[in-house]
């Protein structure tokens, strides 16, 4: 049922009196200030309209052209303070999430003529170019004009001359007819939710709104469902493509490629690199977020994988990649999800991913036909190279396909992705940093085995990560409260929307700096040219501390070996991004020990074996050499009992074998899960209860 004016009251006299005068007294006195040169529109939420009235926001949804109308008249006799009038457009914008969707997402034959948000990327725009609303026809033979309005999508000319009654001929007298600026915008799903080419809608945008978006850009355009009907020279085709009618932009995510930041800007920046406000990786830490309590090193961690080190280019034109990609794993609830979705909104050129959604081509480069003008094929974009000398932030990295994942090796190896289409070969960049989140495979750790064995990700994947972290929920009592009392004291204050009150010792604060010039310090640290180390000491002290970690064992076959010259390559991009942050033109001690200390808790972590020694196999090969001797010890013992039995080996022979004739001191526990394993990997089977037998060959 439509809104119609009561006979109280007329629905134009409640907006002009109650709604705006209460919700947009001020936004209005600035649009009379500005109107109509520097500002022709009121922008307005639809939320602020449901507060006032919900039926009115309801059929907002459901007869727009005739609310827009109610609304913009009631706009024109707004009582203001000065003497104008204004004839704007009154644009309504940030819909619920149920009347918002992705091209693709909904039908547009049950939603057509409604007020809806189609989310998506800005992947091509016409040029803004004159649209005629009105056109003024002068008669050739008497010169009398006629005044005929242009419906969207034709041309009508008058029937008859309004002077001389003749069918014309006529001729368009420009000077005398009214035209606004238009726009084509082609909304597509954005590439790393797209399934190969993906799904697209094209809105149509006019006046003020015409020009603000450009390619790349991710947006929520709100306006009217229409229909056109597809044709092929005069014959009409029983076939229609939906568009958008736009009326309200909003812009989600933009290229911060070019971001403006002023001499005062970067006064504060240095300042706060050169320690104003406290150590800047610490002053950093808090200023991430600090709705997330704790994970200090974690936070500096993903900082610095924002900024990342610079690309080395050799002589001989190898090169060595500047990322560093960072990756938290851990227990659901520990506010590791934040900590990535913090990064992606403070970040500088970041591209999120939704693991669950996420494609191969969407993650690297799809190839699609281009209707929107010559019809050619392209290569477009995906989320690696969009976010090419930034960051790709992927949360829940365990849900996304592990074929999917496949696809994440070459960008974060090679730093670009070859592609080739009808025989031409393409090269996109994509020296872009990674920092993702995920869960252990069974969901939460378990303490009692051992966490390399907790990771269901392929090494070739692991070993991509300068860092890992693990984030446990562990309940000690002493650190409980404190988190609670952080949880409830952050909570109130937003609520009252005042400051939170600490104590010295209390981690509860405010960012110490204000987001967007946080955002800007990033992006200023990350543009940094590529440090190199002060002296030949702070040289050594990388040097040392890396070959004292490659000799903790002794170099002989059954000694696992501590770290890799991998490694040592990550030490020095941490280093790097840490004297960048600082905005230091070289690497110094202080950067070396942040370097260490960083790297040296995330081996603490996840880069030791069962029997708490340094073992780079476990993320380069995905498990340590132990594991590998003790599987091999038990493939083999298998193998020797075969012939014994006709219906497989029973585990406690097995068990038994090992411990006494092998003389290995291998837990029952930890053979039993080895032999879990077996089963699950379809190496063994189980012919009988307890039974194993090994289908493979020993090597």
């Amino acid at each position: 049922m439509s809104t119609q004016p009561s006979q109280d009251e007329p629905l134009t006299d409640r907006l002009a009196t109650k709604f705006y005068r209460r919700y947009y007294k001020e936004e209005i006195g600035k649009l009379a200030q500005k109107y109509p040169n520097e500002q022709r529109s009121l922008e307005v939420d639809w939320g602020d309209i449901h507060q006032f009235d919900p039926k009115v926001a309801d059929d907002y949804l459901t007869q727009p052209e005739q609310m827009r109308r109610y609304f913009e008249e009631a706009l024109r006799i707004f009582d203001l303070s000065i003497d104008i009038s204004l004839h704007a457009h009154v644009r309504v914008g940030n819909l619920p999430e149920e009347y918002t969707f992705y091209p693709g997402e909904f039908s547009p034959s049950e939603h057509l003529a409604d007020y809806r948000s189609i989310r998506g990327e800005i992947t091509k725009t016409s040029d803004v170019y004159p649209k005629i609303e009105e056109s003024a026809f002068e008669c050739k033979l008497c010169g009398t004009l006629t005044r005929v309005p242009q419906p969207d999508g034709s041309f009508q000319e008058p029937h008859e001359c309004q002077g001389c009654e003749r069918q014309g001929p006529f001729r368009v007298n420009f000077d005398q007819s009214e035209f606004v600026d238009a726009q084509k915008l082609r909304i597509k799903v954005p590439p790393e939710l797209a399934d190969g080419a993906g799904q697209k809608i094209d809105a149509f945008v006019e006046d003020d709104i015409a020009g603000d978006v450009t390619v790349g850009d991710r947006v929520v355009v709100s306006g009217i469902i229409h229909f056109e009907q597809e044709s092929s020279g005069q014959q009409k085709k029983p076939k229609f493509d939906p568009y958008l009618e736009g009326h309200h932009i909003e812009i989600e995510k933009t290229d911060q490629q070019d971001l403006d930041v002023s001499s005062q800007e970067r006064k504060r920046i240095r300042e706060l690199s050169d320690g104003a406000e406290g150590d800047p990786l610490d002053v950093g830490a808090q200023s991430l977020t600090t709705k997330v309590f704790g994970y200090d090193l974690e936070k500096k961690a993903l900082i610095l994988a924002m900024v990342s080190g610079g690309q080395i280019q050799y002589g001989d034109g190898d090169s060595d990649r500047s990322t560093l990609n960072v990756f938290l794993i851990g227990d659901p609830g520990t506010g590791k999800s934040k900590l990535i979705d913090r990064a992606e909104s403070i970040g500088w050129r970041t591209v999120g991913v939704t693991s669950r959604r996420a494609t191969g081509p969407g993650l690297t480069v799809t190839a699609e036909q281009d209707d929107f003008g010559d019809g050619d094929w392209s290569l477009k974009a995906g989320a690696f190279v969009k976010a090419n000398g930034g960051t790709v932030c992927i949360d829940e990295l365990d849900d996304m396909e592990p074929d999917v994942r496949a696809f994440m090796l070459e960008p974060m190896s090679k730093q670009k992705i070859n592609a080739s289409i009808a025989g031409e070969q393409a090269t996109f960049e994509t020296q872009t940093s990674v920092i993702a989140a995920g869960n252990p495979k069974h969901g939460r750790f378990d303490p009692y085995e051992p966490i390399p064995e907790q990771f269901d990700f392929r090494s070739d994947l692991l070993s991509r990560f300068d860092l890992i972290f693990t984030v446990q929920d562990v309940s000690k009592e002493e650190s409980d409260r404190e988190l609670a009392d952080h949880v409830l004291d952050v909570r109130d204050a937003a609520k009252r929307e005042e400051d939170v009150l600490v104590d010295e010792d209390d981690d509860v604060a405010e960012p110490i700096v204000d987001p967007e010039i946080f955002r800007k310090w990033i992006a200023v640290a990350k543009q940094q040219p590529n440090p190199p180390f002060e002296s030949e000491a702070v040289k050594e002290q990388l040097r040392e501390s890396f070959l004292e970690i490659r000799k903790l064992y002794d170099v002989r076959d059954s000694s696992p070996v501590p770290v890799t010259f991998r490694d040592l390559e990550g030490l020095v991009r941490i280093a790097e991004a840490a004297a960048k942050f600082e905005l230091s033109n070289t690497i110094t001690e202080r950067h070396a020990q942040i370097a260490t200390e960083m790297a040296g808790r995330s081996m603490q972590d996840v880069g030791k074996n069962e029997d708490g020694e340094f073992d780079a196999d476990v993320v380069e090969v995905g498990q340590s050499k132990s594991q590998k001797d003790r599987k091999k010890t038990l493939k083999l013992s298998i193998d020797d009992l075969e012939d014994e039995y006709d219906s497989g080996v029973p585990r406690e022979r097995v068990i038994e074998y090992i411990q006494e004739d092998c003389d290995r001191d291998y837990s029952a526990d930890r053979l039993h899960a080895d032999m879990d394993v077996l089963l699950e990997a379809g190496e063994a089977i189980e012919p009988q209860t307890d039974h194993i037998r090994y289908l493979g060959r020993v090597t």
